[in-house]
C-alpha cells in the first residue's frame, strides 16, 4: 500500500534525479581528466615528474649523545688559534665581512677587560655604547636574574605576566618623563620598529619623517628610517619614509650661529612637512643627540621647535633614545637637553636600561598614544617581550644605577672628557675638533688645516687611521672608529685617574696621525 503512496513516488524521482546528477559529473571530470584539461593555477594535469633533490642528507642524522656531551663538555682549554679557527668555521658577525680574527675577550672588571693572553684593555666605548655599569656586572643584577630563573624563566607574554613587568613599568614611570605606558622587546632596532607601527597605527597615516646623520637600527624597518650607509646595501627598503637634514649636515651650513642654523632648519622642516602633506605623516623620528653619526647635541631651541611643529600638524613626536638614554649625556634621557624640557609622544630605549647584562629594549608611550592600544589591537607580537629573566636584570640594574649616581657622575665627568680633548688638540695638529656630551664623546681628525678628512663619507681607511686604529688596539685602548673620526664613550662608572688612563694612550697613539699630516 506505501508503494503506491505520493510520498513514496516523490522520494524515488528525487533519489532518480540524485544519481543522475552524481553521473554526470563523473562523466565530466573523466572527460577533463582525458584531455588534460589547463587547471585553474596554470599548469597541467598529469603533472611532470620532479627531479630528486640535490641538497639532501647520504644517511639519516644519528645522534650519540654520550659522544656528543662528551666532545663539547667544555672543559678542554682552545688556544687562541683554535677559538679563531671555529669562529671562522662556524659563525658571521655583525655589519663588516667575517673573516677577520676577533678580539678574544675572557674576562671583564670595571671599565676594563682582558683578552685570552691576559692582556687589558680600558674600554672607551662601552662595548656598542651599552655597557654603562661596565664590564662587572652589579651582584643584585647577577641575584635577581638568578632568582627569576629559580622562580620561572618564561612566560606567554600575550596574557601571562609576572611581578617584575610591572615593578619593572612602574619603575620606568617615575624615570622616563612624561610617559604612561611601556612595551618591552628584545632590543634597540626592535623598538624602534614597533615605534613605527604604533605611530602608523595611532595615526592613521602612512608617512615617516627621519633625519640623514641617523641610526635606528639593523631590521627592515628600521634601516629605511636610518640615513647613514648602512641602509645602502639593501635598498630600495620599507617605502614613505622621507628624509630631511640635520641642523649640522657633513657638508651644507644652515647658517653661522646657533641661533640661525635651528631658525633655518625649522624653517626648512616646515617645508617638508607640507610638501608630503602633513595630514599624510605619522611621526618625525630623531635620535635626541645624534650617535654613531656624529655625537651632535641638540643646538639650543632645535628639539623646542621641533615639538612645535609636530604639535601643529598633529605628528607623533619619537624620540630614539637607544644610546643616549640612562644617563649618556649627563641628564637622564637626551629630550631632557631641552627648555623648558620638551615631552615627545613616543621614546624607544635600550642599551642602558641594564647596562646590556641582557638583550632588552623598549617603547614608551603617553597617555594619549597607549590608551589607544588599550582598546586596539597593537598587532606587534615577538616570543620574547617582557622576557622575565631579562626584566629582572632591567629592574635590578635601574635601581643600582640610581643608588650608585650614574646620572650624576657622567654629568661631572663631562668636563674633565672636554679638558683632555683640548689637550690633545692643542698638541695634535691631526685633530680638528671634539666634543662630550656627558661622557657621550668623539673626536674628529684631519689631514691638512684646512679640516680635510682622512676618509671621505662612506670610504675605506686612510692608511694613518688604520695606523691609529691598531697603535690603540695595542697600547691597551677599546674604541670605535668612524671614517676620520673615534669615540669617547667609556662606562658611566669611570674615574678621573681612568679617563686620563685612556688620554694618555690616545695622545701617545696620534703621533701616526700627525705624521700624516699635510700641514
Amino acid at each position: 500500500e506505501y508503494m503506491g503512496t505520493l510520498e513514496y513516488r516523490t522520494a524515488t524521482a528525487m533519489l532518480a534525479r540524485r544519481t543522475a546528477t552524481l553521473a554526470s559529473a563523473s562523466a565530466f571530470a573523466g572527460a577533463r581528466r582525458s584531455k588534460s584539461i589547463v587547471n585553474g593555477v596554470g599548469r597541467k594535469y598529469p603533472l611532470p615528474k620532479l627531479p630528486a633533490p640535490k641538497s639532501v642528507l647520504p644517511k639519516e642524522p644519528v645522534y650519540d649523545v654520550d659522544a656528543l656531551l662528551a666532545k663539547h663538555s667544555g672543559k678542554n682549554k682552545l688556544s687562541p688559534a683554535e677559538l679563531n679557527k671555529i669562529l671562522q668555521d662556524s659563525t658571521l658577525v655583525t655589519w663588516g665581512h667575517s673573516r677577520i680574527e676577533s678580539l678574544q675577550i675572557a674576562r671583564g672588571d670595571g671599565v676594563y677587560f682582558y683578552d685570552t693572553t691576559g692582556k687589558k684593555y680600558i674600554d672607551f666605548n662601552s662595548g656598542a655604547m651599552c655597557a654603562n655599569n661596565g664590564h662587572t656586572t652589579p651582584p643584585e643584577v647577577v641575584e635577581a636574574v638568578t632568582k627569576q630563573l629559580k622562580e620561572i624563566s618564561y612566560v606567554y607574554p600575550c596574557n601571562s605576566a609576572v611581578e617584575v613587568k610591572a615593578r619593572t613599568a612602574a619603575l620606568l614611570q617615575d624615570i622616563v618623563p612624561g610617559m604612561q605606558r611601556f612595551f618591552f622587546t628584545c632590543g634597540g632596532a626592535e623598538a624602534n620598529e614597533a615605534a613605527l607601527r604604533m605611530a602608523k597605527m595611532f595615526t592613521k597615516r602612512s608617512k615617516i619623517v627621519a633625519r640623514a646623520r641617523s641610526y635606528h637600527g639593523g631590521s627592515v624597518g628600521t634601516m629605511a628610517l636610518t640615513g647613514d650607509p648602512r641602509r645602502w646595501p639593501t635598498e630600495p627598503s620599507v617605502g614613505n619614509v622621507i628624509r630631511v637634514l640635520d641642523p649640522e649636515p657633513y657638508h651644507f651650513s644652515f647658517g653661522a650661529t646657533e641661533a640661525e642654523i635651528v631658525a633655518n632648519n625649522l624653517v626648512y622642516l616646515e617645508e617638508v612637512f607640507k610638501t608630503e602633506g602633513p595630514q599624510n605623516i605619522a611621526a618625525f623620528f630623531l635620535e635626541s643627540v645624534t650617535g654613531t653619526n656624529g655625537i651632535l647635541a641638540p643646538p639650543k631651541g632645535y628639539l623646542e621647535g621641533v615639538r612645535a611643529l609636530c604639535d601643529k600638524y598633529g605628528i607623533l613626536m619619537v624620540c630614539d633614545e637607544v644610546m643616549a638614554g640612562f644617563g649618556r649625556t649627563g641628564k637622564m634621557f637626551g629630550f631632557m637637553h631641552s627648555s623648558p624640557t620638551i615631552v615627545p609622544d613616543i621614546v624607544t630605549m635600550a642599551k642602558g636600561i641594564n647596562g646590556a647584562a641582557l638583550p632588552l629594549g623598549c617603547v614608551a608611550a603617553t597617555a594619549r598614544v597607549s590608551e589607544y592600544f588599550m582598546d586596539n589591537p597593537i598587532n606587534i607580537g615577538t616570543t620574547y617581550n617582557a622576557h622575565p629573566v631579562v626584566l629582572a636584570s632591567a629592574y635590578a640594574s635601574l635601581k643600582w644605577m640610581l643608588k650608585n649616581r650614574l646620572v650624576e657622575n657622567a654629568a661631572a665627568m663631562q668636563h674633565v672628557v672636554t679638558a683632555h680633548m683640548e689637550a690633545l688638540a692643542a698638541k695634535h695638529p691631526c685633530v680638528r675638533s671634539a666634543r662630550s656630551l656627558g661622557l657621550f664623546g668623539m673626536i674628529d681628525l684631519q689631514r691638512d688645516a684646512s679640516g680635510t678628512p682622512f676618509v671621505e663619507y662612506a670610504s675605506a681607511d686612510h692608511p694613518a687611521i688604520a695606523a691609529f686604529k691598531k697603535k690603540l688596539r695595542d697600547n691597551g685602548l677599546f674604541t670605535l672608529h668612524r671614517w676620520s673620526s673615534f669615540f669617547v664613550n667609556p662606562p658611566l662608572i669611570i674615574n678621573k685617574a681612568q679617563i686620563a688612563e685612556g688620554f694618555d694612550i690616545i695622545d701617545r697613539s696620534l703621533d701616526v696621525v700627525d705624521k700624516a699630516f699635510e700641514g
